[in-house]
């Protein structure tokens, strides 16, 4: 399956650990609406001298808690793990680390278009009623975003990544990843 938990260490912070999420393909993904917006794979890196595409995504520190593709530093991570950016041991990187999404025996295409409907009902409900980011990332955060919408698209997958990731138990409410959310009664989060 390729569909991955990212991990990569926190921009400019000691300790820490930031998940998102990596969608790969050997082949270029077709561009796809996402909540309004036209999302391109873009390339990640070479395997077996073989190009690999994908899209790479994750909720986002902006005052709340914002879905965005291919974000600066989770796209490096990103990079750097797929072999598209080269790093040395003399030079600091983010550390990236990718585990497998299991999806059980549904179908690779399907898998990926319930990953993506939930992250576009997730945008909707965050315009209408937004996820404020919890003080210290302590409440429902990146690390609790990624792991809801992988749960909620009936995707599994260990919670428990490398390094300090506060929040990655914790779920975020299902009716944020629903095609309709009412805002009452929607509990008050962080």
């Amino acid at each position: 399956m390729p569909i991955y938990l990212g991990a990569r260490d926190l921009n400019g912070v000691f300790v820490g650990t930031h998940q998102f999420i990596v969608i790969v393909s050997n082949t270029l993904l077709t561009p796809r609406d996402v909540a309004g917006q036209s999302v391109k794979a873009q390339h990640l890196g070479k395997k077996d001298q073989k190009d690999i595409y994908g899209l790479v995504f994750g909720a986002q520190n902006r005052g709340t808690l914002n879905v965005e593709f291919f974000e600066s530093a989770d796209l490096t991570a990103t990079k750097e793990y797929f072999g598209g950016i080269a790093t040395s041991w003399n030079k600091s990187d983010f550390d990236a680390e990718m585990y497998g999404v299991d999806f059980g025996k549904t179908d690779e295409a399907v898998a990926i278009d319930a990953l993506l409907y939930r992250v576009m009902a997730y945008i909707y409900n965050q315009r209408t009623d937004p996820i404020t980011y919890p003080t210290a990332g302590f409440g429902y955060n990146s690390n609790s975003w990624a792991q809801s919408v992988i749960q909620y698209a009936g995707g599994k997958v260990t919670d428990d990544v490398d390094g300090v990731d506060v929040g990655s138990s914790k779920r975020i409410p299902k009716t944020y990843f629903d095609a309709v959310c009412t805002i009452k009664p929607r509990p008050k989060l962080n």
